[in-house]
């Protein structure tokens, strides 16, 4: 088998991989991911840059 064979297999995988997945799982998951972006954004956000500012002098 040729490296590019190889390769192309391993892509095949991949894909079929992908396509296996539901749509309804993806939609869960990418709901999860985003609810747990935003919660960090959210812990992020309580300190003002004045407080950053002031705790980097330490």
């Amino acid at each position: 088998m040729s490296t590019e064979n190889k390769e192309f297999a391993k892509f095949d995988t991949v894909v079929q991989k992908v396509f296996s997945v539901s749509h309804d799982e993806i939609k869960r998951r990418e709901k999860q991911w985003k609810q747990k972006r935003l919660r960090a954004k959210q812990k992020r956000a309580r300190t003002s840059p004045a407080s950053r500012a002031s705790n980097a002098e330490d």
